[in-house]
């Protein structure tokens, strides 16, 4: 996800790796945090993949500084990996659909209309996943757990409104 963020945050500016941080977190506060450490490992990453390329330049303090920007197989290459989003990991998908829908303004309308496609389904299934949990009687459920799994019932919905 964060090599997703870096790319969106990179069709917008050149930026530093420092720059990158601070425009994801204040973007994308709700849904990453992601720290130097994971960010340079995965601009490097992209590097590799021929998606983004820097330029070294001096700053006025007399540092050494990379300014990153993303190429033109970068940006084919976040479109390409939004629109087909394989989602692995269910405790994650309402965050990661938040985020893909956020990032989706890179996209033709064919391509948000695909990637829509494929947040519905998923939240379609978490959806029917969690009505079944709270409608099984076998499923002995506090209270507490009862309304947390009601709130993100609540999420999935309110996602699913904002994809179709």
């Amino acid at each position: 996800m964060v090599e997703i963020l870096i790319l969106y945050i990179l069709s917008k500016y050149d930026a530093t790796i420092y720059k990158i941080r601070k425009l994801i977190q204040e973007k994308f506060f709700m849904f990453s945090k992601p720290s130097l450490g994971t960010i340079n490992p995965a601009l490097k990453k992209l590097e590799g993949l021929s998606c983004v390329e820097f330029e070294s330049k001096m700053t006025d303090g007399g540092m050494l500084s990379k300014i990153y920007k993303i190429t033109p197989f970068g940006l084919k290459y976040l479109k390409s990996t939004v629109c087909s989003y394989e989602f692995k990991n269910k405790s994650h998908l309402l965050n990661i659909v938040s985020v893909l829908i956020c990032v989706s303004d890179v996209l033709e309308d064919d391509e948000k209309k695909e990637l829509y496609k494929n947040c519905t389904n998923n939240l379609l299934l978490l959806k029917k996943e969690m009505e079944d949990a709270l409608s099984n009687p076998y499923n002995m459920y506090e209270p507490m757990q009862k309304s947390v799994i009601k709130t993100e019932l609540l999420k999935a919905e309110a996602l699913l409104e904002a994809v179709q």
